[in-house]
């Protein structure tokens, strides 16, 4: 049963999943452009990102975004995810109801009156970058608009705070940006 909702988190949290027709009908989304002053989309995030065992805070990268569709949005939820794992999707934080007049997060936020679901770790706090020596992953931080604040408790399982964001989402973007731990090659 856990692989099973792992499946259909990972596919969610990987983007196509919440604009799929055939789980959620026909739905129209917003682009939204989704930047960082850390790192530009595909290039390596700064070590300090990193979790403890390779020298880093495991803190959040700033992100930035912009493009939600006016009028409709009053709420932002961020999923952050893992592309490239030996057991499939691994989403590292879930994190919805940002306030719909926000347009960033800070390095290390936790936004106020935000709500965050369980991880593919059964926990609510960011999992920061750590792959295996001699592995490079790519790690997806994808905001989305959503429509209203979902009805959604701090620490709701993972597919429960998934779905809340798929059903309300009006616009989403994306940035990836890599890791590999230092001296792998």
């Amino acid at each position: 049963m856990r692989g099973a909702a792992l499946t259909w988190a990972a596919m969610l949290a990987g983007g196509c999943g919440l604009t799929d027709s055939a789980l959620f009908g026909s739905v129209e989304t917003a682009e939204l452009t989704v930047t960082s002053p850390a790192f530009a989309d595909t290039q390596a995030l700064p070590a300090r990102y990193a979790c403890a065992a390779y020298g880093g805070s495991g803190q959040t990268p700033p992100l930035r975004w912009s493009g939600a569709p006016p009028g409709t949005t009053t709420a932002f939820a961020i999923v952050a995810d893992v592309l490239d794992t030996s057991t499939g999707g691994y989403v590292s934080w879930v994190v919805a109801n940002i306030d719909g007049n926000t347009s960033q997060v800070i390095e290390g936020a936790r936004p106020a009156k935000a709500v965050e679901s369980l991880n593919t770790s059964d926990g609510t706090d960011y999992v920061a970058p750590c792959p295996p020596r001699g592995e490079r992953h790519r790690y997806r931080f994808t905001v989305y608009a959503l429509s209203e604040r979902v009805a959604l408790a701090h620490g709701a399982p993972l597919r429960e705070g998934l779905a809340a964001i798929a059903e309300k989402t009006v616009g989403r973007g994306r940035i990836i940006g890599t890791f590999e731990p230092p001296g792998w090659r």
